[in-house]
């Protein structure tokens, strides 16, 4: 997958943990304009995808977000409610 935009443009890529390359919905790939809107772009789309990333046209990420931090957050949230889980036993990520 091309990371690099358009010159002038900004790349926004969203991922899922599973092989979104060849699922029916596919990964998010879209080249927007302007950085404002590649934002906007991947603040709509978050809660879709557990990694997106906005590159420029060097092929450097300029921003990251995505649900995966809110996803292990309830990830390690749950193994702390563990019934029989140790005091200093720590969470497996």
């Amino acid at each position: 997958m091309e990371v690099r935009a358009p010159k002038g443009q900004y790349r926004v890529i969203g991922l899922d943990p599973v092989d979104t390359l060849t699922s029916p919905s596919g990964s998010l790939l879209k080249d927007c304009e302007t950085f404002d809107k590649a934002l906007d772009l991947a603040a709509s789309n978050d809660q879709m995808y557990l990694w997106i990333y906005i590159y420029n046209e060097n092929g450097e990420i300029l921003h990251e977000a995505g649900c995966y931090r809110e996803q292990l957050k309830k990830i390690h949230e749950l193994e702390e409610q563990r019934p029989g889980r140790a005091q200093d036993e720590r969470p497996k990520t």
